[in-house]
């Protein structure tokens, strides 16, 4: 009896065990399962309205000067005197002597000119008196004989071509040694800067020896590249028409100082290559050098932006440029916080932003959060304007 109870009694336990576990497992209560939603984006956004808008157009280009040479000596001569200013970057007023070439041998020259112009004259009113006797003496011998007649040479007609052509060569000469006196000095005829120095005080220089590069400042100039795009959305002055007037633009450079100009011209056609207009900016007085006034200069070779006004859109919205993806589309977020795309019509666009004419209503919500892989549809929340 003992040996049944101690075989028996565990097996009965593993048994009631087993069949309790398995009662609890075809028992147990079914959980509830909820779908996963799937997680909403925090994304900024506007609500655009269409507004008037006066647009401009910016582009870049460098200050060059409007008229630029190169000096070069017409004499031969030694440089005996050179400007105070004669440096690269000096100034100098229109009239000032910049060099001077030692100008003895061509004081000479003149006077030796002249002493042959004296000599050529002489020879002419010579050879004058000779023809009026020879004349004189025809007229009387033609007096007594009538069927006397003057020939091509009579009257001395061919020496007095010859003298009054010595005479013309004389003075031909003089004007031409009085020019050499003159250009011995070398002036400008207009307030400029030297741009760089090619000769010393001391240097002995033949004609064509160059001498300096220098460049007006009574105006610089800006060349802008703009496109047809921009072309088509500026009031560019047409010269062909009477009374057409510049255009006011403004002009920046790097230290933040702000110039004012004018666009004066445009070059009239179109680069064959680029499809570019190039328009050209005036500033007066670059430097201040004219007026005398302490100013910020506006220095040839600086690189400078130019905003230019240009024609008004009406009834168009504006966004930040990078909310125009690829295609002119638009991230539109519907009532429902789910984004949708929207093609719009693009009326312009700069740097920053871009004008939609159409494609967009009042009252649009644009999202303006960039999106990795965007899907129309997706939910959104939205955390700031």
């Amino acid at each position: 009896m003992n040996l049944i109870v101690k075989i028996g009694l565990p097996i009965v336990i593993v048994l009631t065990a087993i069949t309790i576990a398995w009662t609890l497992t075809v028992n147990k209560p079914q959980a509830n399962q909820k779908p996963s939603e799937p997680p909403t984006l925090l994304v900024n956004s506007f609500v655009v309205q269409p507004e008037d808008v006066d647009i401009s157009v910016t582009v870049s280009g460098t200050v060059e000067p409007h008229t630029e040479t190169t000096l070069v000596s017409e004499v031969a001569g030694r440089i005996i005197e050179v400007s105070p200013t004669f440096f690269n970057g000096g100034f100098f007023k229109a009239g000032d002597v910049i060099l001077r070439i030692d100008p003895r041998n061509h004081i000479a020259e003149l006077r030796r000119t002249q002493a042959a112009l004296v000599r050529a004259t002489t020879q002419l009113a010579q050879e004058q008196s000779l023809a009026k006797y020879e004349r004189g003496d025809f007229e009387e011998l033609k007096s007594t004989n009538p069927n006397v007649y003057a020939s091509d040479l009579s009257f001395r007609k061919t020496q007095l071509a010859r003298a009054n052509a010595d005479v013309v060569a004389a003075q031909a000469q003089v004007i031409r040694a009085r020019g050499d006196v003159d250009r011995a000095e070398i002036r400008m005829p207009y307030a400029g800067i030297v741009r760089q120095k090619r000769a010393e005080l001391g240097q002995f220089v033949n004609p064509g020896t160059p001498l300096a590069v220098v460049f007006a400042i009574d105006f610089a100039e800006v060349r802008l590249p703009l496109s047809t795009v921009q072309v088509k959305k500026l009031d560019l002055p047409n010269f062909q028409v009477m009374g057409s007037e510049a255009v006011r633009v403004t002009i920046s450079g790097d230290s933040n100082k702000v110039w004012s100009g004018e666009i004066v011209r445009t070059e009239g056609v179109l680069d064959a290559r680029s499809r570019i207009l190039y328009a050209i900016a005036r500033v007066q007085d670059p430097y201040g050098f004219l007026s005398g006034e302490d100013v910020e200069p506006l220095r040839i070779g600086t690189f400078v932006d130019v905003v230019i006004p240009g024609k008004s859109l009406s009834n168009v919205f504006t966004i930040e440029r990078h909310i125009l993806k690829p295609g002119n589309k638009v991230w539109i977020i519907d009532d429902d916080s789910r984004i949708r795309a929207r093609t719009v019509t693009l009326a312009y666009a700069d740097a920053k932003h871009a004008y939609i004419s159409s494609g967009l209503i009042a009252g649009d919500r644009i999202c303006v959060t960039p999106i990795d892989n965007p899907l129309p549809g997706t939910l959104v929340r939205v955390v700031g304007n």
